[in-house]
Parts: structure tokens; sequence; C-alpha cells
């Protein structure tokens, strides 16, 4: 029979063992306790941790404080008088956002809070593309309300129940809900350039007086702004607060916004009745009608057609809009049709302020028309 000799166990080393795993077990304790004190207060701070959807009047208590109603003011025989009103909100303890469009030119603007307290402001900076205006809150004046929560308004989907807390009939506040109708819409608020990711949206009753009024989502963030209504009183357009944020913030830090285009190059977007007058089949895309003499060294010529920015289609001018306003990049490989079937791309270093834009079916026409007609003298 075998004999083993059983040694005694080290205490020790059982010691040693048992704190280790005390101070192991203590220390993932501490990052759980403070994990969730961390994520609680993003939630409070953020709301992107929030405890879900709320109902429409837990969200209008929690931000009526930060909507404000936004008066344009001018000097007049009677004294200084309202000429127009809007609704705003607090981006940040130093600025409100509202409309351009209601707030230009004024000699006076007066934003009054929920609680009756009246302040003088003045615009920082604007941008007429998205009709945004920053409002500047003078240094010696103190928000104690919080500013408003911005949300992601990527993760919108269309008929998503949204909310409105704006301002009408002078300083009421009005809570109006309603459901998104469609998303990355085009918005030409200025002939020559169109607004992209814009929000269309429908509501009970809609006026101009809510223009400027965050449109909020189930959890009481902002995902839009107001800045145009259609020609039906229950139609409105927003602003994404993807590109709110974007545009805001470069005005606070450089008083302005810069939307990007394809330097001195102008056009149209083709048409079925433009393609007949060119006598092609093709009638997608961006048609270009001018190119000028600063830009020509990068080879794009009147009557290209652009049909794809980098790997993104064009379908018109929209699409290299929007597709410049989400990269930013300092030049792009442009895809486009010459003479009817002949593909090149071109390098575009050119990149700069919007473009005067040709407008009207018949004024393009014409114009490429005679662009034709003169390289085919000259080639003759």
């Amino acid at each position: 029979m075998e004999i083993r000799e059983e040694r005694p166990l080290n205490k020790k080393a059982i010691v040693a063992f048992l704190l280790a795993s005390c101070i192991i077990a203590a220390f993932f304790a501490y990052l759980y306790i403070d994990l969730n004190r961390k994520l609680e207060a993003v939630s409070v701070v953020s709301g992107v941790f929030g405890s879900g959807p709320r109902s429409p009047l837990e969200i209008y208590d929690e931000v009526k404080d930060s909507i404000v109603l936004i008066e344009k003011r001018e000097n007049s025989s009677q004294g200084m008088i309202t000429k127009s009103i809007c609704s705003g909100f607090i981006f940040d303890k130093n600025h409100i956002l509202t409309v351009y469009n209601l707030t230009a030119n004024a000699d006076e603007i007066r934003v009054i809070f929920h609680n009756k307290t009246k302040i003088k402001a003045k615009i920082q900076g604007f941008d007429e593309y998205s009709n945004l205006a920053v409002l500047e809150i003078p240094e010696n004046i103190t928000i104690t309300q919080p500013p408003l929560v911005l949300g992601e308004s990527e993760n919108l989907h269309l008929e998503e129940k949204i909310h409105i807390v704006a301002k009408a009939c002078g300083t009421n506040t009005l809570l109006i809900s309603g459901e998104v109708n469609g998303l990355d819409f085009p918005l030409w608020l200025k002939e020559e350039f169109p607004l992209v990711d814009v929000i269309a949206f429908s509501a009970g009753v809609l006026s101009s007086e809510m223009l400027g009024a965050p449109l909020l989502n189930s959890r009481g963030e902002v995902i839009g702004m107001i800045v145009d209504l259609g020609n039906i009183t229950t139609l409105g357009y927003a602003i994404s607060s993807k590109i709110m944020k974007r545009i805001s913030s470069s005005i606070i830090k450089y008083g302005e916004y810069e939307h990007l285009w394809l330097k001195g190059v102008s056009g149209v977007d083709m048409t079925p009745e433009i393609a007949r007058t060119m006598n092609i089949s093709f009638t997608a895309g961006f048609l270009v009608t001018n190119v000028s003499e600063l830009q020509a060294k990068e080879k794009l010529q009147a009557g290209d057609i652009i049909i794809q920015i980098n790997s993104e289609k064009v379908s018109g001018m929209y699409d290299i809009v929007a597709y410049l306003e989400e990269n930013r990049e300092s030049s792009v490989k442009l895809t486009v049709m010459r003479d009817g079937d002949f593909l090149r791309s071109i390098i575009w270093n050119g990149l700069g302020p919007t473009p005067m834009r040709v407008t009207g079916i018949l004024i393009s026409a014409s114009i490429l028309s005679m662009k034709l007609f003169a390289s085919a003298g000259n080639s003759s």
C-alpha cells in the first residue's frame, strides 16, 4: 500500500490569497459604483442615458423655462415699437438660438423669459441659408435657466412623434405635438443654395411666432429648430440638430459659417427639357453652365454634366451640397459626362463660398446654347 505524506497548508499563502481576492473585489466594486455615478451624472446633464420616453406634459414642464420670446424692435415716431416676434431657446449660458429673418436689422432685440424677465441681446452672427441667428447675452447678465439638451437627429424616423414648445400670443407658452413627415429634405430658403438635412413635420396649428422654437423628441431632446413654414398651416420645416449645432458652434467661435461649393462653378439640375435642348438622353446630374476664369485650369467646362462626386452619385445640385456639407474635404474627384457620352474624371481643388445659381430652364438652355454655338464657331 502506498503511503502519501500530507503537508499542512501554508497559512500565510491562504491569508495572502484571501487578501488579494478582497482587494480585487473591492477594486471592481469601486469601478462599478464610479461608473454608475458617472452615468447618472451624464444622464442629468445630457439626457443621453435618460429613463426613456416622457409624456408631452413632462417634456413641457422640463423645457418651458428655457424657451424665450424674441421681439424685434425698431425706432419710430412713437418711440421703440415691436415689429415682429418669434420663439427661441437657450443654447448655452451665453447664447440663444432663433431665426434670422424675424430679427434682422433690428434697432433692438428684446428677450423675454418664461418668468417675464426681459433683457436686451444682440445678434452675434447669422446664416441666411439656414435662417439661423445666434443671439449673444450681455456679459453682466447671468442666465439661470438651463440650456436645452441636443439629441441625435440622425436617429429620427418617419412618423416619429415630435413636440414643440413655443411662444405665441405674447408671452404665453404653447405645447403642440405632431410627427415627422420627411427627412433629409432640400429647403431653398435662398434661391442660389439649398439647406440640407431638413426635417419636414406636421402639427395641429403652426404660426410665424413658432419660428425659432425647438423640435423635441419623446425624451425632451432638441432634434431640430423650426426655420420655415409651408403654405399649409400644419406643415413646417426644421433644421436638424446636427447641422444646427455645426453652424451655431462655428458662428460662436468664428463669427460665421461657410457653406462649401465648387468655387467658381454655376449651373442647373438636368431636366428632360434641357436634355432635349442638348439632344441627349441623359436627364440626371448637375449641368455646368459657367466656370470662372480663375477656376478654368481645373479642366471643368460649360456643358459638362457632373454625375458623381467621389463615390457618391449626383442627380442634381443638392447631392453635391449634401456631400460637401457632410465631408468638408479640401478636394474632390468629379466624374462628368461630356459631349453626350464621354466620361471624364476631374480632381477639383477649388472649394469655397456658395455659387451664383442660374435659374430657369429657358435661361440655362439659352446660355448653354450660346456657349456651344461659340465653341462650334471657334473650331471652324
